[in-house]
């Protein structure tokens, strides 16, 4: 890999494909009627913030390093309401890559294809179920979910 590929994995094509993927989670939360909405993006120091009337958005210094959303509403969201909002974000980032594959015999260059494999990637590890460092994946997220209804 290149430096410039490089630097453009980390400063475009990971914090737009991760705000893409929170997006997805939020477009979900609001088609539940989400009363609000809060889309992290990154760790560390707080840079940036914005309000909205349904949404607050937070950009962290390494805005790169992945993101977080979550909503909450009144009435409690049901199980599927929670599969769904879950499953929103790796959609995103699949749908996102399948995108790019369209695009890209009629654009073929490097970054292009990156940001594909990175969605895809995205897509593929957040459906997979497990706990870091106190964070869930959207696959353990929809696994918990699951056996809760039915376990």
């Amino acid at each position: 890999m290149t430096i410039q590929l490089l630097i453009y994995l980390i400063f475009i094509a990971a914090p737009v494909g991760n705000i893409l993927h929170e997006l997805g989670h939020a477009a979900a939360a609001r088609l539940f009627s989400a009363d609000r909405i809060t889309l992290s993006i990154g760790t560390g120091h707080l840079l940036y913030h914005m309000k909205l009337k349904h949404m607050a958005v937070f950009i962290h210094l390494m805005f790169f390093l992945g993101g977080m959303a979550a909503s909450e509403r009144q009435t409690p969201y049901r199980k599927h309401e929670q599969i769904i909002m879950a499953a929103f974000g790796p959609v995103t980032s699949a749908l996102t890559a399948v995108l790019c594959s369209v695009v890209l015999p009629f654009y073929p260059n490097r970054y292009l294809l990156l940001f594909l494999l990175f969605n895809a990637w995205v897509a593929l590890v957040n459906l997979i179920p497990f706990r870091f460092n106190g964070k869930q994946s959207d696959g353990y997220t929809i696994f918990n979910v699951i056996r809760e209804k039915y376990g």
